[in-house]
């Protein structure tokens, strides 16, 4: 999944639906599903009719008349049954149903979707919420949100606008949505540029940042030096019944060592956040992690049989990351043999795997 130009991705998705023959087929701009399946067909009068009853909430059915006129038609004293073909699953809307479909098309769907995801999560009483959005141009693994180029700061604040905007759509035109910047200067920049913002807005260095009414504070990629003020802000607003969500936050940095209370009380306060959205591409293995609540999540890679589409390859309760992620990366990009079975690895992988469980021996001992 591609995601390159952030300013062209806030545009609403384009969706084209095409028809082939007698089924109908879903392309989008990042995927174009391809139907495989191979058909089945039945031609029995009562049965037939039966079984397209049966199968039409889970498959798309063909049929084909070619062969004979309806049933009860006049003029004929034995009519022959339609053809009914089966081609696999279906949406609601009769497409073709791939497991990549839940995959966001651009940066706008995925930015709806975590709307999506956030008002379902606080609807079933979720008072701590994480949404993570992590675009490769835009993001580090280390050093948290990137902002080397001029404009990239605005970018972040941009996608922060139209989550919160989406989230006060879902929510109600009632419902008080207060989004906090990092900074002072920041949070009266955007209060001139946004005059029509849905949402008030705010800065961490308020003194008071939760007021009586809020019902959601949304916090825009935090970093380490509010992570004192985040917290006590999330405490009191969890108190009264009020929302907090953590847009793409940082509240660790690899540029600088943390002390141990510090990294205690951030892994005790995270570790209580329920992860309403995550989009983590794997540009290293053409993969992806993902999750929506109140899914699993979600390990994708590239299907080779369909070109710009992705295949399921592991659901799990817990994020796969580090040494976990690596081995089931590896075990399925592993070619098979003609019986299906692993190919057993040759002199060069056996050599980084050795290599490779030795540094994890010597991490251990730290």
């Amino acid at each position: 999944m591609s995601m390159t130009t952030i300013s062209a991705s806030l545009a609403p998705p384009s969706r084209v639906t095409a028809v082939h023959g007698s089924a109908s087929s879903r392309t989008t701009s990042a995927r174009s599903p391809i139907c495989t399946t191979p058909s089945i067909r039945r031609a029995s009068g009562s049965s037939a009719r039966a079984a397209r009853v049966a199968a039409g909430k889970f498959q798309k059915i063909e049929v084909s008349s070619e062969d004979g006129a309806e049933d009860g038609a006049e003029g004929s004293a034995t009519p022959a049954a339609p053809k009914l073909e089966i081609v696999g699953l279906a949406n609601d809307d009769g497409t073709q149903k791939f497991d990549d479909d839940e995959l966001p098309d651009n940066l706008f769907d995925a930015v709806a979707t975590a709307a999506t995801a956030t008002e379902q999560a606080i609807s079933n009483g979720s008072l701590g919420n994480l949404v993570e959005l992590r675009i490769p141009e835009l993001w580090d693994p280390i050093s948290g949100n990137v902002m080397a180029e001029a404009g990239d700061q605005l970018k972040v604040w941009e996608i922060t606008r139209e989550y919160a905007a989406q989230l006060c759509e879902r929510m109600g035109p009632d419902s008080k949505v207060k989004a906090v910047f990092p900074d002072a200067g920041c949070a009266a920049m955007l209060k001139a540029r946004w005059p029509d913002a849905p949402f008030a807005i705010a800065s961490a260095n308020d003194r008071l940042l939760y007021q009586d009414g809020d019902e959601v504070l949304v916090f825009a990629a935090p970093d380490p030096p509010s992570l004192e003020k985040v917290t006590s802000t999330t405490k009191l607003a969890n108190e009264n019944g009020a929302a907090v969500v953590l847009v793409n936050p940082r509240l660790a940095s690899g540029d600088a060592g943390i002390g141990l209370t510090v990294r205690r009380m951030r892994e005790d306060f995270l570790g209580r956040m329920t992860v309403v959205y995550c989009l983590q591409p794997l540009p290293w293995c053409n993969g992806s992690i993902f999750k929506r609540y109140p899914g699993l999540w979600r390990l994708y890679l590239e299907d080779e049989t369909r070109p710009g589409r992705f295949k399921l390859v592991q659901e799990s309760a817990t994020r796969l990351a580090g040494d976990d992620l690596d081995d089931v990366v590896m075990s399925k990009l592993r070619p098979e043999g003609e019986d299906g079975e692993e190919k057993e690895m040759g002199p060069g992988e056996m050599l980084f795997k050795l290599v490779r469980d030795a540094q994890r021996f010597m991490n251990s001992l730290r």
